[in-house]
C-alpha cells in the first residue's frame, strides 16, 4: 500500500527549539526522508514505548531523534557496531556502489565510526545523557542481552544488510507497540538485502503491519506499522 505524499510533506508542529539546524546537519538522510521519519515518530509517540535507532553512524539521526523527544519519559537506544558494516551475506548484491569500491565484500568495515562522535552530537543539544542507552556490538550478538528496551513504539533501521536488519525486524516484533512504527532505510538501495529482509519478514506477519513506501522523491525507505 502507498501512503498518500501529501500527507506527510509537513514537518510536525509544534517545532522543538533547533529542529532546522539538525535537519541541516543531516548526514546520509535526505531532508524528504527527515520528513517522513519524523511524521512517523510523532505518531508513535502516544503509545507505549522507547525511541530504538539501529545503525546511528556518526549520529546526526540520533541527535535530531533525541531533540524530537525532548519534551517525553521516553529513553534513547542507539545501537551500532562501531565496527563499521558486517561481512554482507549471499543475499546482499551491490545495487549502488555509493563509495565506489567496486564490490559489496569490500564494504566490509566500512562506515565505523566512535561513541565519542554520538556522545559530542547529544551534548551539542544538551540532551540528557541519562535518557540515552547505548548499546555496541553486531545486532546477532547484542539481542540476546538482557539490558534492552522492553517496550518499544518507534524505531529507525539503518544497518544496510540482509541478517542485521531480519534480525532487528525480528527483535522488534516482540517488543514494538501496537500502533508503533519502524522505518528501515535502504530499502531498493546500495544492497539488496535491505528490500530482501522487509519482504520476507512482511510476507511472514500479513496481517500484522501496514507496509508503506513514501512517494518515489522522497528517497530510499519503507515505513512498517503495527496494527495487530
Amino acid at each position: 500500500m502507498e501512503e498518500d505524499p501529501n500527507q506527510l510533506r509537513i514537518l510536525p508542529n509544534p517545532a522543538p527549539e533547533g529542529r532546522s539546524k539538525l535537519l541541516e546537519k543531516l548526514l546520509g538522510t535526505h531532508l524528504a526522508e527527515a520528513v517522513y521519519l519524523l511524521n512517523y515518530l510523532h505518531r508513535s509517540l502516544k503509545v507505549p514505548g522507547d525511541i530504538c535507532e539501529f545503525g546511528i553512524a556518526q549520529g546526526a539521526t540520533s541527535a535530531l531523534l533525541a531533540n524530537e523527544i525532548r519534551e517525553t519519559d521516553k529513553l534513547l537506544w542507539l545501537f551500532d557496531s562501531f565496527e563499521g558494516l558486517p561481512k554482507p551475506s549471499d543475499k546482499d548484491t551491490l545495487i549502488h556502489d555509493i563509495f565506489g569500491l567496486g564490490a559489496m565484500e569490500k564494504y566490509q568495515g566500512t562506515m565505523a565510526y566512535g561513541v565519542n562522535e554520538v556522545l559530542d552530537r547529544l551534548r551539542a543539544i544538551s540532551y540528557p545523557l541519562s535518557r540515552v542507552k547505548i548499546v555496541p556490538g553486531f545486532i546477532e550478538n547484542t539481542v540476546s542481552l538482557g539490558d534492552l528496551p522492553e517496550t518499544v513504539c518507534f524505531a529507525y533501521v539503518d544497518f544496510d544488510f540482509y541478517q542485521p536488519i531480519l534480525i532487528t525486524l525480528n527483535y522488534l516484533d516482540e517488543h514494538l507497540s501496537k500502533g508503533g512504527s519502524i522505518v528501515v532505510d535502504d530499502y531498493g538501495y546500495f544492497s539488496s538485502g535491505a528490500k530482501a529482509a522487509v519482504d520476507e519478514f512482511v510476507s511472514a506477519h500479513p496481517s500484522r503491519y501496514d507496509f508503506v513506501l513514501p512517494d518515489e522523491s522522497a528517497g530510499h525507505f519503507s515505513i512498517l506499522s503495527k496494527i495487530a
